[in-house]
């Protein structure tokens, strides 16, 4: 049986603000997600969410995103993540492989907040070196392995 079959058909998000959140994100033309896909959004949220250790649980789900528009490395992240998070290969065999969704699922929807937080914020400042300087501070803790 390929495992495949057994991925979710969606990636869901979170009903509500959340949800809300990831929509300005793509549809404010100050934001410089104006025009990105919502895969895009979440994939960044994705990041964001783990690197601060936020992961939040979704309490009333809906599918958004279909997994199939999720490329080989977006996957590859996801199972990353959740040999991370469990610290076990065994998220990425049989019944559960779910669990990489809904890990990466929860670190999106906890990492939102802060990116909302970073493009939106009412501080001056510029928005593009706001989220810029996390992704400094992560290539070069990787220079440090």
């Amino acid at each position: 049986m390929s495992q495949f079959k057994q991925y979710p058909r969606d990636i869901d998000l979170e009903v509500g603000e959340r949800h809300k959140k990831f929509v300005q994100l793509t549809e404010e033309n100050t934001s410089p997600f104006y025009r990105k896909t919502l895969k895009q959004v979440f994939m960044f949220a994705l990041g964001i969410g783990f690197k601060n250790k936020n992961k939040v649980a979704l309490k009333k789900r809906t599918g958004i995103i279909p997994v199939r528009a999720l490329s080989s490395s977006d996957i590859s992240v996801f199972k990353a993540i959740a040999i991370t998070e469990t610290k076990t290969v065994d998220t990425m065999f049989g019944e559960n492989i779910p669990e990489i969704f809904k890990i990466a699922e929860e670190y999106a929807n906890g990492g939102i907040d802060l990116l909302h937080y970073q493009v939106f914020n009412p501080e001056p400042g510029d928005t593009d070196k706001r989220i810029e300087q996390p992704l400094r501070e992560i290539l070069n803790n990787c220079d440090k392995l």
